[in-house]
């Protein structure tokens, strides 16, 4: 079995239950080793390791990121985290007048960027919800100023997967666009961007991609946004010449990738990606079934979990007082988990156990109950 047998490439699991992946994951060794391999590269040779790395305009990525969500690689760019994406969605497409939604549950990343633009006369709509309302109450305020619907395909901070295809299309019936977040959902759960009918995504890689900080990217849809919000000497389609005086626009991905990116980092998003969709339905029914251990398990022992059963992916948020405290005392049993909202939130990868999730309820029952 790929899941359990890939535990082995995951070394945080010989000192600690790891149920974090919502914040960071842990580097796999064969991720690891591929950002080292180009390092190493570097050190040896300079910048003709990186001519080499770069001499297909980094299609080799690209290729892999848009297999994972079902993208064409033109439609692929690199960023250095999800808020740099937002930000290139809404200062490209708003203009005075338009109407943003997005919904309380948000991640602050996915919200501030449109409250930097209602200076400039942008509506920002942030509608308050609960996990079992967010579809209705979005789609309840769709109206002809809509111009870009903004969510997580996966709560951070209550676990809950959002039906995507439902307001996506509802939005395109008023003439307006939707972003995805899928940070919290790619790596355990299928994202397919044609399927889910979604305009733009984007995602980081360090949490449930297992890919170094600093790795990310961009999906835009073919056709959308051909002249992108900033520039850089990247942006010139001829940027090799490096003539200041001479400028024309680059067409394609490249478009939004200003400046120099982080190869590294972007290459381990590439491997991780590689292995993930190798391994999709089985990493996809592994989360699944470790996330829906977790809910059983805490809802025997009278724990109350905030995250529905029926729309998760791999987050499950468990319901304590003073989580801060009671992660802190986890983290002295080595657990790991992340206090968010109202509780604990455990988030379960697929090398995880059932015999991890067990300890780790097992653990917050005693420090509640005590």
């Amino acid at each position: 079995m790929f899941c359990e047998d890939f535990r082995t490439q995951v070394p945080i699991t010989q000192k600690y239950i790891y149920l974090n992946h919502a914040a960071i994951s842990p580097t796999p060794l064969p991720v690891l080793f591929e950002t080292f391999r180009y390092l190493y590269e570097v050190a040896n040779d300079g910048s003709l390791a990186d001519n080499r790395e770069e001499q297909d305009e980094l299609l080799h990525i690209r290729q892999k990121i848009s297999k994972l969500i079902n993208s064409e690689p033109q439609e692929i760019s690199f960023i250095p985290n999800t808020s740099y994406g937002i930000n290139v969605i809404a200062h490209s497409l708003l203009s005075k007048g338009d109407e943003v939604i997005t919904d309380s549950l948000e991640f602050p990343a996915t919200v501030y960027p449109f409250i930097k633009l209602k200076s400039k006369g942008i509506k920002l709509n942030l509608i308050d919800v609960t996990p079992y309302d967010i579809e209705d109450k979005i789609i309840s305020q769709l109206n002809d100023r809509t111009k870009l619907v903004v969510i997580s395909h996966v709560s951070f901070n209550t676990g809950v997967k959002i039906d995507v295809k439902r307001i996506s299309e509802e939005i395109k019936k008023v003439g307006g666009y939707i972003l995805l977040d899928v940070i919290q959902s790619l790596g355990t759960t299928k994202v397919d961007v044609k399927d889910l009918n979604v305009d733009f995504a984007v995602a980081g890689g360090y949490k449930w991609m297992m890919a170094p900080q600093g790795s990310g990217f961009l999906y835009v849809k073919n056709e959308l946004i051909k002249d992108p919000p900033f520039y850089g000497w990247k942006t010139s389609k001829n940027y090799l010449d490096f003539d200041a005086k001479s400028f024309s626009l680059e067409e394609g991905p490249r478009r939004f990738e200003i400046g120099t990116i982080d190869i590294a980092a972007n290459l381990g998003m590439a491997k991780s990606a590689e292995i993930l969709q190798e391994h999709n339905s089985e990493i996809e029914k592994r989360v699944k079934e470790l996330s829906d251990h977790t809910i059983d398990s805490a809802t025997d022992k009278g724990l109350e979990v905030i995250t529905p059963k029926e729309k998760k992916a791999g987050i499950v948020v468990v319901k304590t007082e003073n989580p801060r405290k009671v992660s802190v005392e986890l983290m002295g049993k080595g657990i790991i988990t992340s206090p968010r909202g109202n509780g604990i939130r455990i988030s379960t990868h697929f090398y995880n156990t059932l015999e991890e999730v067990e300890k780790t309820i097992s653990s917050i029952y005693s420090i509640v109950t005590k």
